[in-house]
């Protein structure tokens, strides 16, 4: 199971607004809270326009409870943070061309193009 300590930059989805913040989880099945002053530096009326339910947000772990438990922040990462965090996860991993199959194209192909 992945271990997240403080200072990492993951990845997490928003599956709960509050009005104090919102709830994610986390690729380990940890929760954690965003709270409403993490999201940005702009005063927040409705949080809800700043970010959706299931949609994915990079976040900045700032503590790990006992139980796993995080608590986060999208308006501490760093520009420099971010870039680092997108080489290091965007890297291709090339297709083996021999698992690549178009028999469903073939077979197809005749019925679609008329």
């Amino acid at each position: 199971m992945i271990e997240y300590k403080e200072g990492d930059i993951i990845e997490g989805t928003v599956i709960s607004i509050r009005n104090y913040g919102a709830i994610l989880i986390f690729e380990n099945n940890k929760t954690g809270l965003l709270h409403i002053s993490e999201v940005t530096n702009a005063f927040i009326r409705h949080l809800d326009r700043y970010l959706t339910i299931g949609k994915t947000y990079h976040v900045k772990v700032l503590s790990v409870e006992n139980d796993g438990f995080m608590k986060v922040s999208m308006s501490k990462i760093t520009p420099e943070e971010k870039e680092i965090y997108r080489q290091a996860n965007n890297k291709k991993k090339p297709v083996d061309e021999d698992n690549i199959d178009f028999t469903a194209l073939k077979e197809h192909l005749e019925i679609w193009t008329k």
